[in-house]
């Protein structure tokens, strides 16, 4: 790790222990208020058919996670073919790559929870995967399964428009433009609103999903790209969401989900711009370049850390006061109370918990 650096081996010991750690907290951790609300959401989107579907057969957590788990895999090896094309396979900066992207805390939380990021980052880098490759069928049924996702798809939509028409494939333009305008007629993603400083609380998440230091990095390799003539496709689609989300924001609140999926994804750019700010400069310049390296690793790792140890702090801590949101811990332990009382109803229930409440099988006392 001198030169920040990571072996084949390291890697490969950390994606395994990766899916074990993955495994336990799908198992451990109670439903959460998100995962309630996508359940009984009474949006038709892939999200909530397929975990409705799932809820007929059975209400347990792990199996209504699973298929999340297993498209989170699916989206991992895309990402790895996708990382190959600027990397090669198991080189140092490839590894990096990937340890990245697995520790960024948006990715990680999308392989243990149901949300609504998994599907459309699956399909955003099977779609990347199928146009590098010339793959059109994929590329096809990537961009139809995107259009009935709880996402901006419009964002991806108007992205491959634009690269397509520079790389001169007019058929995806036109499929493009279609979707686009399905997308407007369709989606209840409404434009409005006032400006109310949504800017600095999108800034603000956008740090929490990414990591302060790794989303700087992440802004300036988009910065470098976007004034490069040589951007790809994952440049563009990244660039498009980033800017599209930054402009609505100075006047609406917005879906952080809608717009994150499409460039949590850039790991490669980012390392591939940490490998030519490398390559200009001379050994001794390096350290700092290296330090800034270790030291966004570092804090994907701490973070990582914390979200591991959130359930074993709370089951075995004294004063659980201070762990962060501890209340999808604290409600089963009032529903199981509830019901030894045989009760089955529960007066003043918020918004927020309802959802939840109903998955326990208690409802709000009329």
């Amino acid at each position: 790790m001198k030169e920040c650096k990571l072996s084949k081996k390291f890697l490969q010991y950390t994606m395994l222990t990766y899916i074990g750690i993955v495994a336990i907290l799908i198992t451990l951790t109670p439903y959460s208020f998100s995962e309630a609300n996508i359940l009984f959401s009474k949006d038709i989107t892939i999200e909530s058919l397929l975990v409705g579907y799932i809820y007929t057969f059975t209400d347990n957590y792990f199996f209504l996670r699973l298929p999340f788990f297993i498209i989170s895999v699916f989206s991992l090896y895309f990402f790895t073919k996708v990382t190959e094309g600027y990397f090669k396979a198991w080189s140092s900066y490839y590894n990096l790559s990937i340890f990245v992207y697995l520790l960024t805390p948006g990715i990680f939380l999308s392989f243990i929870l149901v949300n609504y990021a998994t599907i459309p980052i699956f399909l955003t880098l099977m779609f990347i995967y199928a146009y590098n490759k010339n793959i059109k069928i994929l590329e096809l049924l990537s961009l139809v399964l995107l259009f009935f996702t709880h996402s901006a798809q419009f964002v991806l939509f108007v992205a491959v428009a634009i690269y397509s028409y520079k790389d001169k494939k007019m058929w995806l333009v036109v499929v493009s433009l279609v979707m686009i305008l399905l997308s407007s007629i369709t989606s209840k993603y409404a434009i409005n609103g006032v400006p109310k400083g949504h800017l600095t609380q999108l800034i603000g998440i956008y740090a929490a999903i990414f990591s302060p230091l790794l989303f700087v990095a992440t802004v300036f390799a988009l910065y470098k790209n976007a004034t490069s003539k040589s951007r790809d496709l994952l440049a563009t689609i990244a660039i498009v969401a980033f800017t599209l989300s930054i402009l609505l924001s100075i006047r609406q609140k917005i879906r952080i989900t809608d717009f994150s999926v499409f460039f949590v994804i850039a790991a490669p750019l980012v390392v591939l711009q940490f490998k030519k700010s490398l390559e200009i400069r001379l050994p001794e310049f390096r350290k700092s370049y290296y330090l800034v390296c270790k030291i966004i690793l570092l804090v994907l790792l701490l973070e990582t850390f914390t979200v591991v140890m959130h359930y074993p702090l709370y089951k075995f801590s004294t004063n659980r006061n201070w762990i962060i949101d501890n209340s999808i811990y604290e409600l089963p332990n009032v529903v199981k109370s509830l019901k030894k009382r045989n009760i089955k109803c529960k007066k003043k229930i918020s918004n927020k918990t309802k959802a939840l409440y109903k998955y326990y099988g208690i409802k709000e006392c009329k």
